[in-house]
């Protein structure tokens, strides 16, 4: 879509006799938009593709809080509105850090979109695992879409309303999957979505 709308405003672009001045200003705007959007799509294709090959993705121990704080901090920068709040002890995991706070960014992120009230990020242990849970109390996904939520481009109905390219979910199950974790969204109509996160202790 973005190349096609870069295309076409191309074309107008092209016209002789030109266009207004007014509507060149708004159309190189919206090529602005359009050229940003695809770099973002191009960053989550590599960001996907370096997942799969098993790239840069570390093991090692580290703390989960700090990058937790982080993470809640900078969401709450996109909404400065909402009540995002955050519950965990000061556990380590296995896994890598920046790939770790890219999953929980992707998390805070869907919720922001898909619920208006507030967020609980939570992280507790639980046998040899730490699980990491993103929740929101939005309208929920419904069971047919909720099997798809990590396919691929797949963004149900609300793809016209609410931005993005379906991709967000996929990178944080390759992410969590090359680090050995465990992925998983539950969720009910009318209550709202978990995203629960699984890590191998560390120590």
């Amino acid at each position: 879509t973005p190349l096609t709308t870069l295309r076409g405003n191309l074309g107008l672009l092209r016209r002789d006799p030109p266009i207004p001045l007014d509507e060149q200003t708004d159309i190189l705007t919206d090529m602005t938009d359009e050229s940003d959007r695809m770099i973002r799509l191009v960053n989550n294709l590599l960001v996907l593709a370096r997942a799969d090959a098993g790239r840069s993705i570390t093991r090692e121990p580290f703390q989960i809080l700090p990058v937790l704080e982080e993470s809640c901090r900078q969401a709450r920068q996109l909404d400065p509105q909402r009540e995002i709040s955050l519950d965990a002890a000061d556990l380590s995991i296995l896994g890598d850090r920046d790939a770790f706070k890219q999953v929980l960014l992707i998390g805070l992120d869907n919720a922001l979109k898909h619920s208006k009230g507030p967020v609980f990020v939570s992280a507790a242990p639980k046998g040899g695992l730490v699980e990491v849970r993103v929740q929101d109390h939005g309208e929920g996904i419904a069971p047919e879409k909720l099997e798809h939520i990590f396919d691929r481009f797949y963004r149900g109905e609300e793809a016209a309303t609410i931005s993005g390219f379906g991709l967000g979910l996929p990178i944080a199950k390759s992410l969590v999957t090359a680090m050995g974790g465990e992925i998983s969204m539950h969720s009910q109509l009318g209550l709202g979505s978990t995203l629960l996160l699984s890590f191998p202790a560390a120590g």
